[in-house]
């Protein structure tokens, strides 16, 4: 009995001691369960903090996306407003040069126009001087031509006179130029004194009588053709022989022509 007892008190020992090893050991094992488990809950608490402020940064983040969503849509809206003004503007730069090119384009026609016209200016003057100069020549030469021929009337009355004929009517040897009194000379239409010649754009007319018929200056006439009357005029010059009278603008009534008549205004 005694080895029986022996072995089994052995196996109590043993038993005894492997629950103490054991009963320490899971003592050990627990605290360090527990020491994990509070790290995992202080790691879970901290993960928790960190995730609710994921969540707040989130919803930060959505909200600025959501302003940045806005402003990107006002910058949008601005640079489409900005690209149509843009093209608004070109628009009228384009137009402006357009003007600016017409206008330009008009002024320089202008110049050319004015430095046109003055020339035509200078050429009209000088036409105008070479002309009044020609007409002066032609009034002379016509002066000349009548005191050419009341010289050969006077010498053809001489003539009859010498040989008993009959005197040319109205016609003396005193209505040669120079005469100390000139007999009145009858014009070829009784009714009138002959006009000889015509001015530019009938401003006046030279008459084939003067002081010698009684025409002063200052006298008005009255120029007229078959009985009617063209238009009055005022004697602004009278040789013995010949006249020159400016017609009276707003009196005329048609263009004149050598052979109308001059006669004294009633």
């Amino acid at each position: 009995m005694k080895p029986l007892t022996l072995i089994l008190c052995v196996i109590a020992i043993l038993g005894s001691v492997a629950s103490t090893f054991f009963f320490f050991q899971i003592g050990t094992a627990k605290e360090q369960l527990q020491q994990e488990v509070a790290l995992a809950a202080t790691q879970a608490t901290q993960l928790q903090g960190k995730i609710t402020g994921a969540a707040a940064q989130s919803d930060a983040l959505e909200k600025r996306l959501a302003a940045l969503d806005n402003e990107l849509g006002d910058a949008k809206s601005k640079a489409s407003t900005a690209d149509a003004r843009s093209t608004q503007l070109g628009r009228e730069a384009t137009q402006l040069r357009t003007q600016l090119t017409a206008k330009t384009e008009a002024a320089q026609a202008l110049t050319t126009e004015l430095s046109q016209l003055k020339q035509e200016l200078a050429q009209i003057k000088l036409t105008a001087a070479t002309t009044a100069a020609e007409q002066s020549e032609e009034y002379k030469a016509t002066i000349a031509n009548l005191q050419a021929r009341i010289t050969d009337l006077i010498a053809i009355n001489t003539k009859a006179n010498a040989r008993g004929g009959k005197s040319l009517p109205g016609v003396n040897a005193d209505t040669a130029p120079g005469a100390a009194a000139p007999t009145p000379l009858v014009v070829e239409d009784a009714n009138g004194f002959q006009v000889v010649s015509i001015g530019a754009d009938n401003g006046f007319v030279v008459i084939k009588a003067g002081s010698a018929q009684g025409i002063q200056p200052k006298q008005n006439l009255v120029i007229s053709r078959s009985g009617k009357v063209l238009a009055t005029a005022v004697v602004s010059s009278s040789q013995e022989n010949y006249a020159i009278a400016q017609i009276v603008t707003d009196s005329l009534k048609g263009n004149l022509s050598k052979g109308d008549l001059a006669t004294f205004a009633q």
